[in-house]
């Protein structure tokens, strides 16, 4: 039954226990604990199963599932079923977001993705940011609460569409692995995260430890944990996605780099681990322009510039509706390489009829009424071209930063690890030709998708990366951006697309100069 390789964060073990009787008078708990004892050792039994076991036990003919969990040195018993249903063993994975919140199930005996579901974080009626969200909380606990049960509603809906969806009944869902930054999991766990704005923005906790979801009203019938987090903004979905990057397993350098609202990055090897976060801004979620949206139907994806004319794609074809983080991406480079803007941003009208002004400024009309699927006319503008260059040099200030404080170029880094749904779905030229990565041979970047859903996965489905997660957690050296003295001129020239130094991206340079942009 199931996968031996496999080596699931929780256990089902069937057991056939002797029954009581011809003087036989030992107790059910004991029993239960005997017949595990061999395989497991000492073995933790919680009250809220003592109250359990009996009649259960009884009832099953002394033929019942256990289920357990390993806990630091011991394993607990956290579930009893009658009869075998150990080849029934479910875990969830969840991503939560400030946005939105993705729910993975998977088999436990095989590892197979059984299904993923995402939808909005029900937090954003509260504010679009999480900034908003913590000082809507500040000192007021009813407003906590309502942010709580936001985020546990949001989970529930998830979790109910599986049920429905797949016919499984939910005692059959063990665990659920939950993989998120900070401030969410402080929300989650109903703690004020007001610590983490103020300084010296130390998290109130940094570990949740196992949970028992019905204590928080979670559907789920086992128990839930948080992916530790390493600072205020260095969160557990970092920690995830450093369980699939596997930094600190090799000898070359690696840079992992999540770019989202907030900008995370880790630099290291098996020898160290320095890290760096802080905000980037909504603009790489498309989050900035007054037709920015997610990536979802209808949402420019891609941008091309042939013969000086605009071509265009979206998501799931039909008529744009507006434009996402990759089509933004795309859109500046190849206005870039094509003239359209010069190296600052700014609009150059006489290049094309495309450029126009509207309410005082400059902006692409890159979807006309009759060419929008909503019949309005669609710009990107002056005012989101500059917003969006304040993010994209934040951003890549991050990463230089992170390099120069450990002595090392972007030409010493062998790996780049990009996630994120940003990251995955990018133009990885366009993002190099305005500068939001590094200049490296292509080959050197990886894709990790949504590394913070895979690395809760991951965990799920091999309980020895828990001890990787905590030595992660102590091991990762944090630099506050913050109290850099120079970040803030750093900052601004990288207000230049790519850069205001064009030998830090060659490749850049070179496809200026073909093209007559560069002297």
């Amino acid at each position: 039954m199931g996968n031996s390789k496999i080596k699931a964060l929780t256990m089902k073990k069937f057991i056939k226990i002797s029954p009581p009787g011809n003087g036989d008078i030992i107790a059910d708990q004991e029993r239960v604990l005997k017949a595990l004892h061999d395989e497991f050792g000492e073995v933790r039994f919680s009250h809220q199963l003592l109250k359990k076991i009996y009649p259960l036990c009884r009832q099953a003919n002394w033929e019942v599932t256990t289920t357990l969990i390993k806990n630091g040195k011991y394993w607990e018993l956290v579930e009893l079923e009658a009869g075998d249903k150990s080849a029934y063993h479910l875990g969830i994975a969840v991503d939560l977001g400030s946005t939105s919140v993705t729910m993975r199930v998977i088999d436990l005996n095989t590892a197979a993705v059984l299904g993923e579901e995402s939808i909005l974080n029900h937090q954003i009626k509260y504010g679009d940011d999480i900034l908003t969200r913590i000082f809507y909380t500040k000192d007021k606990n009813e407003h906590l609460k309502a942010i709580q049960q936001a985020t546990v509603d949001t989970i529930n809906v998830l979790f109910n569409e599986f049920v429905k969806k797949m016919v499984i009944d939910p005692l059959e869902y063990t665990v659920m692995v939950i993989s998120g930054n900070t401030t969410m999991v402080h929300f989650l766990m109903g703690i004020d995260p007001w610590p983490i704005f103020e300084y010296p923005y130390a998290p109130v906790f940094n570990h949740t430890g196992y949970r028992n979801c019905q204590d928080f009203g979670l559907l789920v019938n086992g128990c839930f944990y948080c992916l530790p987090s390493v600072a205020n903004y260095l969160g557990g979905d970092t920690i995830s996605g450093l369980l699939v990057a596997k930094l600190e397993e090799k000898d070359e350098l690696g840079l992992f780099i999540d770019i989202g609202t907030n900008g995370e990055m880790v630099l290291g090897n098996k020898n160290f681990l320095v890290a760096g976060a802080g905000a980037a801004g909504p603009a790489l979620e498309g989050g900035i322009s007054k037709h920015g949206m997610k990536a979802t139907t209808g949402a420019v994806d891609t941008v091309t510039i042939v013969e000086n004319e605009l071509r265009l794609t979206t998501i799931k074809g039909g008529r744009p509706l507006g434009i996402c983080g990759s089509g933004i991406v795309d859109l500046i480079a190849q206005m870039l390489l094509n003239g359209w803007i010069d190296f600052s941003g700014r609009f150059n009208p006489e290049k094309s009829q495309r450029i126009v002004k509207r309410d005082g400024e400059y902006g692409v009309l890159y979807a006309n009424r009759d060419e929008a699927g909503n019949g309005e006319e669609l710009l990107f503008t002056q005012t989101d071209m500059n917003q969006f260059i304040d993010t994209k040099a934040a951003a890549s200030t991050m990463v230089a930063y992170l390099l120069e404080r450990l002595g090392v170029t972007p030409m010493d880094v062998e790996r780049l690890y990009v996630s994120g749904a940003f990251g995955t779905y990018i133009n990885l030229e366009s993002a190099i030709t305005i500068g939001l990565y590094p200049d490296l041979p292509r080959e050197r970047f990886v894709s990790l998708g949504n590394s913070s859903l895979n690395g809760a996965n991951a965990l799920l489905t091999d309980r020895e990366k828990m001890t990787t997660a905590i030595k992660l957690q102590e091991r990762i050296e944090y630099l506050e951006f913050g109290a850099a003295t120079d970040f803030i001129s750093k900052m601004h020239a990288s207000r230049f697309l790519p850069h205001t130094d064009f030998d830090l991206y060659p490749t850049v340079k070179a496809e200026l100069i073909k093209r007559g942009r560069f002297r």
